[in-house]
């Protein structure tokens, strides 16, 4: 195993590494480095057709007459590739397989290390990785088997970041965010690892009923009976595909498999783009070829939309089955964007998140409480504008502030993070300090405490003019379970309100009580003008004051109260005159 290690800067926040936020984490190249371990082994003692001889080999030295009766063992080696000076514990990882119709090619082709190094400059671990080579393309059902064989490969490097995950992390893998992909015969690996999930699915020439030459093939075994770490799952979360396709589009069966990204060009003459047998452009000079019937991407699309299966294509007139390589050097631009934006918003991005807290902040209370969705996220980068943080950490969803009542601009946002570092849109709270703001009851019979009832979505506080209007019907409002303090309070002629015993409605921001409709009070009712103003309560509708209830009315020493009652006031309970 050879290391190729290149330095770059960590990240740090305050004296140590502590949270990497990346807000374009996977989006954009955020690592200027990448670090290569190679010659990985995945697969040990795999069985290798062997080359079956005759005038095709002889010509093109390729294995296109396999023998499915006699076999190698072989090792199976991959690439890794890192993002140097990441410090994320839980990555996506991204395996790629090379192109070459399961005839030829090899992990170190030059566009699959450098779709690994791009994808890895963005944040993602990624991996180039051999597979068995070897297809009988005289025979349609041994022909299957190489494309069978390809899918237990690619299901073993798999299962190797899985049981890497569970054991020694050396990589760091989030075992739920494997996604594998490639070019050609690399893409049909993924494709039908993907789709393929019942043994039922399983090719009848990948059984022991299937013969060659008069000779019983076995059985090529389950999905994950090939390779190492078989008491790991070989599914895929996600895949990619580049000139792709598939050997019956019935395998892609509901909204639930695996998402896909395809691109494709429809003058490609190697993998049909819609449907047909395989190297259309050189089979008419192979006498005797026998290949299956695959359907290609725009059939796999069409497939894909009627049964709801979260895709993209990426569909093109001229680039050929190379539908990636812009020459012989470079990718073209769209290419490594497309894979990483779509498992970036399909699989890694955060759901949507708010924030909940008030936007309108009394100025004489100017520390207050936020929070965001808990659950949907591992990180939150929260931000202010105008104001201090009083409690704030990365891995909670709740932040404590103090906002500067002089600041000319106060904001608070958060962006989420996965555990993966990918972040999630940023949400913004622009914040206004007020000294009086009115807060009117929008709904119909319901709770004080429910802060969905008020125009403003929080709870009445001590600068809101607190208003219960007149609505169409007459309608209640329960005051029980918490106290409150308010700037004033209206209570319209329809309206009833209900203050529980055990519970005080404090008007102290000014000190103002109208009650045009009813008031059912059992609890504590003080009414005090902060401002040194004279206390105003004003009943032209009806107060009962129970036995259990109190009105509590502050008089300042200079000021008079100013008492107005043209309704009923009706005291079973105590009323008390404060003098300050």
């Amino acid at each position: 195993m050879r290391v190729l290690a290149i330095s770059i800067s960590i990240f740090f926040l305050g004296q140590g590494v502590f949270a990497q936020f990346l807000p374009s984490r996977y989006q954009a190249e955020v690592f200027s480095q990448w670090t290569e371990t190679s010659e990985v082994q995945f697969s040990t003692g795999v069985p290798q057709p062997t080359p079956g001889g005759g005038f095709y080999e002889w010509i093109t030295g390729y294995p296109l007459n396999a023998d499915e009766v006699n076999t190698t063992n072989v090792n199976l080696y991959m690439d890794i590739f890192e993002p140097v000076g990441d410090t994320q514990s839980k990555r996506p990882v991204i395996i790629i397989c090379f192109g070459g119709g399961f005839l030829d090619g090899s992990k170190d082709h030059w566009s699959m290390r450098l779709l690994a190094q791009d994808l890895a400059k963005r944040g993602f671990v990624t991996a180039t990785i051999d597979y068995r080579l070897g297809m009988n393309i005289f025979d349609e059902g041994l022909s299957q088997r190489a494309v069978y064989r390809g899918l237990q490969d690619g299901r073993s490097a798999i299962r190797f970041f899985r049981a890497d995950a569970a054991g020694a992390n050396t990589y760091k893998i989030d075992p739920d965010q494997i996604y594998i992909g490639g070019h050609s015969a690399g893409a049909f690996i993924g494709t039908h690892i993907a789709y393929i999930d019942k043994n039922i699915e399983r090719p009848l020439s990948t059984t022991s009923a299937y013969s060659q030459g008069g000779t019983t093939l076995s059985d090529q075994g389950c999905f994950d009976c090939a390779g190492d770490n078989q008491g790991y799952s070989g599914h895929a979360n996600s895949i990619f595909s580049l000139a792709g396709a598939v050997g019956d589009l019935n395998y892609m069966e509901t909204a639930d498999d695996p998402s896909i990204v395809m691109f494709h060009s429809d003058d490609d003459g190697t993998v049909p783009y819609t449907n047909g047998e395989p190297f259309s452009n050189v089979s008419f000079l192979v006498v005797g070829s026998d290949l299956p019937v695959v359907y290609g991407s725009e059939n796999m699309d069409a497939r894909a939309a009627t049964i709801g299966l979260p895709k993209e294509f990426y569909s093109y007139t001229n680039r050929g089955h190379g539908v990636h390589e812009d020459g012989s050097t470079a990718l073209y631009s769209d290419i490594v964007p497309g894979i990483a934006d779509w498992f970036y918003d399909q699989e890694l991005k955060p759901e949507d998140h708010q924030i909940y807290g008030p936007d309108i902040v009394c100025s004489t209370d100017l520390t207050r409480d936020y929070n965001t969705d808990a659950g949907l996220a591992e990180l939150y980068d929260w931000q202010v504008t105008g104001g201090t943080f009083v409690q704030q950490s990365s891995s909670s969803n709740e932040v404590t502030v103090l906002w500067d009542a002089s600041a000319p601009v106060k904001s608070l946002s958060v962006t989420p993070y996965s555990c993966g570092g990918a972040p999630g849109e940023t949400i913004l709270l622009n914040v206004i300090v007020n000294t009086t703001v009115q807060n009117t009851w929008q709904a119909t019979s319901g709770n004080w405490g429910d802060a969905s009832n008020w125009s403003l979505g929080i709870l009445p506080e001590v600068c809101h003019e607190t208003f219960l209007p007149v609505q169409s019907s007459s309608y209640f409002v329960d005051l029980n379970g918490i106290d409150a303090d308010i700037r004033s309070l209206n209570v319209g002629g329809n309206a009833t309100l209900n203050l529980s015993n055990g519970y005080t409605l404090d008007v102290k921001g000014g000190g103002v009580v109208d009650i045009s409709g009813m008031f059912n009070l059992s609890g504590v009712l003080k009414v005090r003008d902060n401002f040194n103003t004279e206390s105003e309560l004003t009943i032209s509708g009806q107060l009962i004051n129970s036995s259990t209830g109190l009105i509590e009315v502050h008089q300042f020493s200079d000021k008079g109260i100013d008492l107005k009652i043209s309704g009923s006031l009706v005291n079973n309970g105590t009323v008390t005159i404060l003098e300050e």
